[in-house]
């Protein structure tokens, strides 16, 4: 028995708590080892998921060239990404879209659909936009 003049009330909670789990059977700490496993490897997994798609998403542009220029892509270029997911400097893609308004990879048509012209006609449309 425990009175609050002998011990402190926090102190028996302990010991009881630890007691308790102390009596517990073997296969329920193997489950509990179990799960707390399973969540930390699925949250690690996770992690390391999400880190590696957002590095190579970047990575992935740096391997390449332009295709209209035929330069490789550096970390500070500006890109213009076609509907079609090809991707070229933003300055190359400009100037072929005065040309022709189809992507230089696919030939895909790459036509603006708002109209923000003055003349609201449709022309080739801004590589940001696409």
């Amino acid at each position: 028995q425990c009175s609050l003049t002998s011990c402190n009330q926090c102190n028996c909670l302990y010991k009881l708590m630890t007691s308790d789990i102390y009596h517990l059977p073997l296969n329920v700490y193997v489950i509990v080892l179990g799960i707390g496993l399973f969540v930390f490897m699925l949250s690690l997994i996770f992690c390391c998921y999400l880190f590696r798609n957002d590095l190579t998403d970047v990575l992935f542009f740096l391997q390449q060239t332009c295709a209209v220029c035929l330069e490789e892509f550096r970390t500070r270029d500006e890109l213009g990404v076609c509907p079609c997911s090809h991707a070229f400097h933003k300055k190359c893609l400009l100037k072929w879209l005065e040309i022709r308004s189809v992507c230089p990879m696919c030939n895909k048509p790459i036509l603006r659909l708002h109209t923000d012209n003055p003349q609201g006609a449709e022309g080739p449309m801004d590589p940001e936009e696409v």
